[in-house]
């Protein structure tokens, strides 16, 4: 059965990949107890650390690692877009992120339907100096990914 970014009982589906993830810094704040459903899977793309201590996802043709979130309501959707600097109204080369629908895959390979993702665009990545992390998958448990609150 193919599902989409917005099951039938409108909890919304989001593919998380840095701080977002279990364990992650925003995790505790934008996550916990908002979340009815956690799914290890993974989304074609590249990922990158960024020099401010978080990740990006960009289009690409790599795996990157991460969690398939289903969210009680589109409420904590809003809490993400305000974290990911996303706002559907403003024009995309003001979003930090653009939420984007992705094809998501379980980790055998299984298609999972899809969910929204933020991904950021290549040009951003390289302006902030993003290193790619060449297994797609972002450490949560490494301090040197912790946001920078500067």
């Amino acid at each position: 059965m193919l599902l989409h970014a917005m099951s039938s009982k409108s909890q919304p589906r989001v593919f998380v990949y840095g701080t977002l993830k279990p364990g992650g810094y925003y995790w505790h704040r934008f996550c916990e107890g908002r979340v009815s459903n956690i799914l290890k899977a993974k989304v074609k793309g590249s990922l990158f650390a960024l020099p401010l201590g978080y990740p990006a996802l960009v289009t690409g043709d790599g795996w990157v690692q991460g969690y398939l979130l289903t969210l009680y309501d589109e409420a904590v959707l809003a809490g993400f877009d305000m974290l990911e600097d996303y706002d559907p109204d403003r024009c995309s080369s003001e979003n930090e992120y653009e939420r984007v629908e992705v094809s998501v895959y379980f980790e055998d390979g299984q298609a999972a339907g899809s969910a929204w993702a933020y991904v950021m665009e290549l040009d951003r990545v390289n302006q902030q100096q993003g290193v790619i992390i060449a297994n797609g998958d972002w450490d949560v448990d490494d301090p040197d990914t912790l946001p920078s609150l500067c």
